[in-house]
């Protein structure tokens, strides 16, 4: 996922009813990540779990977009200004973060269920938020430490570090027992909390070099995107599963994995700047949540997966922590005409 600071710009006057369906169009695409990814992926004949080959799908949705950008840049004649923008250190590092946060959170999906998956990747904004009170010495206002709490709090409690059962009542760390149904679910619990920890970093480095156009930054992000893919998929062959993706996936998951590069990749992202065209920035933030819906529901609809109690509230927190912000500033601005576009790219 990624936030393009704003640009002021001349266009046509906005068209919500376009904006609204893109971005619905969009979220629910993201959405439908975990579910691809698993049908994309084989299973271990012997444990009868998923192979973890998240960061591999990772990787090629990063080159269908990367593809895809390429067109469009074309398309909007900005290949002279793709040739003559000058890369950052900001713009390589963003591009890395973005990949490898992908990786982990595709993983994330396979391994424990796309509940925790989606929720702790959105703590990535937690995350951002203290490197930019850190390095960009940004203020924390009291509702916005509120917000930060419910995130980490939620956080806490999706993951399994808070929790409750009628017999123990409360308790706190993590659960080692092994469930059958998702035999590595802690180690998928670590990547999901790593996606979110990278894609903080990937938000607070796009706070930098607004001067790019969002076109050729997505591009950069996507091209780095594909090394900071490549660098899990390679530090998890030779330290957690040495698997090779090409050697186990059949035509049915090949098949699987190219609608997920296309329909989560480029259809998703694809339509965003139309999104981000004709609706502001907080309208967009909030509409993306929609993706958790979509997840949480092809969770329990097509996987069977169930959430306790506990976890359920944590990711409950994590949205509210998400969307508060984005709702007070939308109470903050009501009555008032913009006066310049706040379009605000998305990716994930």
């Amino acid at each position: 996922m990624e936030t393009q600071i704003p640009t002021k710009q001349t266009a046509a006057a906005p068209n919500k009813k376009v904006g609204f369906t893109a971005i619905l169009i969009s979220a629910s695409g993201m959405g439908l990540v975990g579910t691809f990814s698993r049908l994309a992926t084989p299973t271990d004949p012997d444990t009868g779990a998923s192979y973890i080959t998240g960061d591999f799908l990772a990787l090629g949705r990063m080159v269908i977009g990367a593809l895809g950008m390429l067109v469009i840049i074309a398309l909007v004649k900005k290949l002279p200004e793709l040739r003559t923008a000058k890369l950052s250190f900001t713009v390589v590092a963003g591009g890395l973060c973005i990949g490898a946060s992908l990786a982990f959170y595709v993983s994330a999906t396979l391994m424990t269920t796309i509940s925790n998956a989606v929720f702790l990747i959105y703590t990535g904004p937690l995350f951002s938020a203290i490197l930019a009170a850190i390095f960009l010495k940004e203020k924390i206002n009291l509702s916005h430490a509120l917000f930060l709490t419910l995130v980490f709090l939620g956080m806490l409690m999706t993951v399994g570090l808070v929790q409750y059962t009628p017999d123990a009542g409360l308790s706190f760390g993590i659960d080692l027992s092994v469930n059958p149904d998702l035999p590595n679910k802690t180690m998928g619990d670590l990547f999901g909390l790593a996606s979110g920890l990278f894609y903080g970093f990937a938000l607070f480095f796009y706070r930098y070099r607004p001067d790019i156009s969002s076109e050729v930054r997505s591009f950069w992000n996507f091209t780095f995107g594909i090394i900071g893919a490549a660098a899990v998929m390679i530090y998890r062959m030779a330290a957690i599963d040495p698997t090779n993706p090409i050697e186990v996936m059949d035509g049915r998951n090949w098949a699987w994995a190219f609608v997920l590069f296309f329909v989560s990749g480029l259809l998703a992202i694809g339509l965003l700047p139309a999104a981000g065209k004709n609706l502001l920035a907080v309208e967009l933030s909030t509409v993306a949540y929609w993706e958790c819906v979509v997840a949480l529901v092809l969770g329990v609809v097509v996987w069977n997966e169930t959430m306790s109690l506990v976890g359920g509230l944590g990711g409950l927190l994590i949205i509210i922590g998400g969307i508060g912000p984005i709702i007070i500033e939308l109470m903050r601005k009501k009555g008032k005409v913009p006066e310049e576009d706040s379009s605000l790219a998305i990716e994930r």
